[in-house]
């Protein structure tokens, strides 16, 4: 009966589609703004990775093993269960781009398409990454950089089994164990080096793929019949790696050490359950196997693949809301189900099971045919559309670099975060004769002190700002805390300032803190002064006024911004009432009454992005600052002319 029922398991397990639901569906709930309670839903990437070397290393090893294994043969396979969603979703992105898009979001798209078919998006949106960078969550084929770590993955697997199993004669589990021994350790150096290096590279990301390849080499029916594991183990195993997997997408969050350290549940969930439903009908197996999340699992991989694009290109519109996202949930749903039925499954089937050289053949002329598509997209919506010079002006500052800001000195860069990068003589260079205030916190400090240092030329303004470094006491991890430090309980204390300007992306768990820390300054300053948060908005703003510039409707900018902002705001300003503590709401200058101003000196973005300031803007905003005497009076715009 046992050995009847591993027969069954290694051909199919049912389990394994209810796991891979469990995985996509905390994924597609993040990704449309559902993260109460799936903070930690981007976790769902991880367990499918398991899953994928767990699988992947299970075909090869028995093929290799059988003598059977075919190279051709494998990549025919990949070729068909992969390629032909993935070329109607690329294809709807280009239609839908090159027809609604603006230019800058067009060559961002055509790159997405590009870097898609050749596998290796992940790569792209890593040089694309940085801290300022929000237009990434624009581009409708930013979720593709998990499929091309996938890939890359087939790419070296096949070799290494066949290499260690027929030519170099070495056993694949010590392989196997001693790559992923390598990827993982590397994976929590990188973390703290190069967060997005850690996240989007492969070589970071191998140890899940090979945490499930262990697990397959830990049930093959040679070691099960060794290791005469208990049913009550079983039992216990897949229970644990539920919780494990469960516990992980409700605790994890954007401030978490990941990949690395914050991967360890998901991934070991995972591969947890795997092992638990290997040899028997356990209850997780059972609960797993349920139909209705079985078919969740089968359309998981058209439902990754179409769930990102409809929200991209929705939220070009309008904001999804509580109304909406309900719909686009269900859009997505079906969408995919049409995908996975009439696309994955005949392609997968006759009549379409050609020869693996023509299948390889075909395939490949179509990603040509994609490449030049990719590399048309930007003439063809040139071609179609043409756009005013205010509206070019405007784009323009889509690429926009902030070099005011002194990256690189005295902010230090996000990709090294290298506390010895910081000029700590040059910006914090205390000038005699002059009074001297120092602007302290993250980059919403950073886009400030321009601004700051242009308007006010009788005072010099001082500069120490790192990424996410809220100015509190109680920061002591990374390069945040070592420059903090510095400045609390060295530089401050030894040098006489007229004041400290703290300002940052405040959060309400900060407001305390904040209290406690210029309390604290006033020791050693004459005047602390708060900068409340600004206004923000889901995606970068002059990308909202170019569509709606285009289509002319404001709302299509306002209808964008993100509300909490404003409730913060006051929030903190009660909370620093009769503390001695001086406010200045940076909300309420930029939105002095029922809309927000969203341009200055003719047509300029007060924001280069989602909510850091263009020197322009930043210049408008100090000269409104009620800090150092009369204020300049208010040229901004909130509708564009």
């Amino acid at each position: 009966m046992a050995e009847e029922y591993e027969r069954r398991m290694m051909r199919y397990r049912s389990d394994i589609d209810g796991l891979r639901a469990l995985a996509i569906l905390p994924v597609v709930f993040f990704h449309y703004g559902l993260k109460h309670p799936f903070n930690g839903g981007f976790a769902g990437v991880d367990v499918f990775f398991v899953i994928s070397g767990f699988l992947i290393t299970r075909h090869i090893n028995d093929a290799v093993e059988q003598g059977r294994f075919d190279i051709l043969d494998f990549y025919n396979r990949r070729i068909r269960r992969i390629l032909p969603a993935l070329f109607s979703v690329l294809v709807v992105c280009f239609g839908v781009s090159t027809l609604t898009q603006t230019p800058p979001e067009v060559y961002n798209t055509s790159r997405g398409i590009l870097w898609s078919i050749l596998f290796a998006s992940n790569i792209f949106f890593y040089s694309q990454s940085s801290y300022f960078d929000s237009s990434l969550q624009a581009n409708p084929l930013l979720h593709t950089w998990s499929l091309s770590v996938e890939e890359q993955f087939y790419i070296v697997i096949p070799f290494l089994i066949y290499f260690s199993k027929k030519v170099l004669k070495i056993p694949l589990k010590l392989i196997i164990l001693s790559l992923l021994a390598l990827s993982f350790s590397a994976c929590l150096v990188e973390v703290f080096c190069d967060k997005s290096a850690a996240f989007y590279l492969p070589q970071y990301r191998a140890w899940e793929f090979l945490l499930g390849s262990v697990v397959m080499l830990a049930t093959q029916p040679a070691v099960l019949a060794r290791s005469r594991v208990t049913k009550p183990v079983l039992e216990s195993s897949g229970a644990v790696g539920l919780v494990f997997i469960l516990a992980s997408l409700f605790a994890l969050n954007n401030k978490s050490l990941f990949p690395g350290p914050g991967a360890l549940g998901p991934c070991l969930g995972a591969a947890l359950v795997l092992y638990s439903g290997s040899q028997q009908r356990t209850v997780v197996a059972s609960a797993l196997s349920y139909r209705p999340l079985r078919f969740i699992g089968l359309v998981s991989y058209s439902l990754y693949l179409w769930h990102w694009p409809i929200w991209v290109f929705f939220s070009m519109y309008d904001r999804p809301s509580f109304w909406t996202i309900p719909l686009l949930l269900g859009a997505a749903f079906g969408v995919s189900v049409l995908s996975w039925r009439f696309i994955e499954q005949p392609f997968r089937t006759r009549p379409f099971r050609l020869s693996a050289k023509s299948t390889i053949g075909i395939m490949g002329g179509i990603m040509v045919l994609m490449v030049l598509l990719a590399f048309a997209s930007s003439r063809l919506n040139a071609t179609l559309w043409h756009y005013s010079p205010a509206e070019q002006k405007v784009m323009s500052y889509m690429a926009y670099k902030p070099t005011t800001m002194r990256t690189g000195t005295c902010f230090i860069d996000r990709k090294t975060e290298d506390i010895e990068a910081y000029k700590a003589a040059h910006c914090l260079d205390v000038q005699a004769g002059q009074p001297n205030y120092l602007v302290l916190g993250d980059s919403h400090a950073a886009d400030r002190w321009y601004g700051l240092q242009q308007s006010y030329p009788n005072i010099h303004f001082l500069q120490a700002t790192a990424p996410s470094c809220e100015p509190v006491l109680g920061k002591n991890s990374g390069q945040c805390g070592a420059l903090l430090r510095y400045i609390f309980e060295d530089f401050v204390p030894s040098h006489h300032l007229d004041g400290i300007i703290l300002s940052a992306n405040w959060l309400e768990h900060d407001f305390n803190n904040i209290v406690k820390t210029a309390q604290m300054l006033r020791n050693y300053t004459d005047r602390v002064i708060v900068l409340g948060p600004s206004p923000e908005y889901d995606q970068p703003l002059p990308l909202l006024l170019v569509r709606a510039m285009v289509k002319n409707n404001m709302d299509l900018v306002f209808n964008h911004i993100l509300q909490d902002r404003k409730k913060r705001d006051q929030m903190l300003a009660t909370r620093l009432e009769g503390t001695g503590i001086e406010y200045v709401s940076v909300y309420n200058i930029l939105c002095p009454g029922t809309v927000c101003l969203t341009t200055v000196n003719n047509n300029v973005p007060v924001l280069f992005d989602a909510d850091h300031f263009t020197a322009e803007g930043s210049v408008f905003l100090a000269k409104n600052m009620p800090l150092f005497g009369q204020t300049h009076g208010n040229a901004g715009e909130a509708l564009l002319h």
